[in-house]
């Protein structure tokens, strides 16, 4: 039997790449590297097949704005891998991956947009049996997971807050114009919801709280990010009365320059400042982003066991933001193709993985993951 296929839009990407080159080295599965720029793929599929085997990596030519590319491309896989900025064709995505019977996995930015157009097919992705995960990468994909990792080591889990650090050398990196506006998304969507005393409540941006992420980004002051990958923790797991994540920021000049006016003119022109504030973003993040750079995730959890209080510390971190995506989307890809966590439906992928094993695979893949229990 032939091994299965995933086809990565976006595969000669910043993260898609590297989940491509991930893939072949720690599965059996065929990559087809799919994009607008065919010769791009074709190049990138040839440097891979003389790396790993002939015929191991295959190109197609695929545009996600356009439905009948999707449906041309689609078919003969077992799964598509949107590595892509292409957030506002979720829908022709998501529909050309039903019509061809084939399963979805995306490590797009978690904007209301995505989750919109994804749940209003969540009826019909499960009547057809297909499974659909989203808000796969870093953050989100990981954040939720380390919750439910809490929850194995700490029998009654009270209290599990995440928090993150990243900064990328934008300067350094092919960054699409498209890629700033999945930012521009993100900050139109953006919620202070927080679980606390049992109930979901709007903190106020005043609420800010400080995080330790240890060398080289120090103490940082976090602001409440809702995730959609949060929400159900409540109900996976009864005893926990708070969670919620915090975010620190890209740095002073984007932090309190480039996103207040931002949000002033989205307010003001949500459709026509659309393309604007993405320009204003990259511009920011390109020259206003400084040293140090990596990710790392920060987790703060308490509970008790057999009556006594326990307490829980954990971070994962990579000194690139980009391979800590790819990591974090390959682990759970390992868990998919392997047949673990495949059923029908659409989840997130913190909701999904086994998360104990997802953890030990993230070490094992070149993330830095460290423990301590008092």
């Amino acid at each position: 039997m032939d091994n299965p296929s995933a086809l990565i839009i976006g595969g000669t990407g910043n993260a898609g790449l590297s989940i491509a080159r991930l893939l072949l080295s720690e599965t059996s599965v065929r990559v087809v590297l799919g994009g607008r720029n065919l010769g791009k793929a074709q190049q990138t599929a040839a440097a891979f097949n003389q790396e790993f085997g002939a015929g191991r990596v295959a190109a197609k030519e695929v545009d996600c704005a356009n439905r009948e590319s999707l449906r041309g491309a689609f078919p003969g896989h077992m799964i598509v891998v949107v590595a892509s900025s292409t957030i506002d064709y979720t829908r022709n995505v998501a529909e050309a991956a039903l019509e061809a019977g084939i399963d979805y996995f995306d490590i797009q930015i978690a904007s209301s947009a995505k989750h919109l157009a994804l749940r209003s097919l969540a009826r019909r992705i499960e009547e057809t049996g297909c499974c659909f995960i989203t808000d796969g990468g870093f953050r989100p994909g990981i954040p939720a997971a380390l919750v439910r990792f809490a929850a194995t080591q700490i029998p009654h889990l009270e209290s599990a807050v995440v928090a993150s650090a990243f900064q990328v050398d934008w300067k350094a990196r092919a960054f699409a114009l498209s890629s700033a506006g999945e930012f521009v998304d993100e900050l139109t969507s953006y919620s202070t919801l927080v679980l606390r005393n049992g109930a979901w409540s709007q903190a106020k941006l005043s609420e800010m709280q400080q995080f330790d992420f240890g060398p080289p980004f120090g103490a940082k002051t976090c602001t409440p990010m809702f995730m959609e990958e949060f929400r159900s923790l409540p109900e996976t797991i009864p005893t926990l009365s708070e969670t919620g994540f915090y975010s620190a920021g890209f740095g002073a000049m984007v932090d309190y320059g480039v996103i207040p006016v931002s949000l002033l003119l989205l307010k003001l022109m949500p459709v026509r400042s659309r393309s604007l504030v993405a320009r204003l973003f990259m511009w920011g993040l390109k020259h206003g982003t400084k040293p140090p750079y990596g990710s790392v995730l920060r987790m703060d959890a308490k509970g008790t066991q057999d009556g006594k209080p326990v307490s829980l510390t954990m971070t994962v971190s990579h000194d690139d933001p980009y391979l800590l995506t790819a990591i974090s989307a390959t682990t759970c890809l390992q868990q998919y193709f392997g047949g673990t966590i495949r059923r029908p439906g659409l989840w997130c992928q913190s909701q999904l993985v086994e998360p104990v094993h997802f953890v030990k695979t993230l070490e094992r893949l070149g993330a830095t993951v460290q423990v301590c229990r008092e």
